[in-house]
């Protein structure tokens, strides 16, 4: 199962990235909820390893209130998972689970995409492109 997942996320990788996908990274799938950050890093022979950080981030109205302790709550969730093998960058799907009111604005993306790119350098992970989505649906490639 963990496959099939590891190779449709693979697959919805950009095009800019195409002789990276030979080396078949891994991919890192991070759920926001309200306080709380789940992630499974899905790995090429087909198994995964999840985790799971509560921290004090966000409020009612928006997923990202305070961006510096979402940082750190991702550099400490990126911190769980073991370090990529020969330095081989990674990708990432962050996927806001939580319903908003006014859905996911732009800011709210780009400060998604922000978090994970520091936490990602914090925790010396290198992950070199994130797709957002809220609730299942890409909304930023």
């Amino acid at each position: 199962m963990s496959l099939s997942i590891y190779q449709r996320h693979l697959d919805n990788i950009p095009k800019q990235y195409k002789l990276l996908k030979l080396f078949r990274p891994p991919i890192y799938v991070i759920e926001l909820s309200n306080n709380q950050l789940i992630a499974v890093c899905y790995y090429k022979d087909g198994s995964s390893k999840r985790h799971q950080v509560n921290a004090d981030f966000s409020n009612r109205r928006m997923v990202i209130a305070d961006f510096s302790q979402a940082v750190q709550a991702m550099t400490d969730l990126l911190l769980k998972f073991p370090k990529h093998a020969f330095a081989l960058n990674g990708f990432a799907v962050a996927n806001v689970t939580e319903t908003l009111a006014d859905g996911l604005t732009t800011i709210e993306i780009k400060a998604i995409r922000e978090a994970v790119w520091a936490a990602s350098g914090q925790a010396k992970r290198r992950i070199i492109s994130t797709a957002v989505s809220y609730q299942g649906q890409v909304v930023s490639q």
